[in-house]
């Protein structure tokens, strides 16, 4: 298996947390997020997330742009184009649900998706 490197910010924080990870195995798409890492703060979940996907297409946007040399705008409206097609008419559908994390923290749950 392939794994990315954990950032030297999330290796010198104590309280850094893993939210996502997401792999191409077996043909397809498969991930694990951590739902629920908010429950005990005053932030809403899912504008978190929100913004998380934003700041993620952004750094995703600049990669790409830096590796194959195009204009970072034009790949972003790439990124966007592609997702718009994707939530308008999914490739696969989603499985999975929610289950215990392996650190066995009751308050966060994973939801696996494939």
């Amino acid at each position: 298996m392939k794994e990315q490197p954990i950032p030297d910010a999330a290796m010198r924080d104590p309280a850094a947390t893993e939210l996502a990870r997401i792999w191409v195995a077996e043909h397809g798409l498969h991930c694990v997020l951590r739902i629920g890492a908010y429950d005990e703060t005053p932030i809403d979940e899912a504008r978190a997330w929100g913004m998380m996907l934003a700041d993620l297409l952004r750094h995703l946007g600049r990669g790409l742009s830096d590796y194959y040399r195009r204009d970072p705008v034009e790949v972003v409206d790439v990124l966007l184009e592609a997702m718009r097609d994707e939530l308008a008419s999914p490739s696969s559908p989603i499985e999975g649900g929610l289950a215990r994390s392996r650190d066995d923290e009751p308050e966060a749950g994973q939801a696996k998706a494939h």
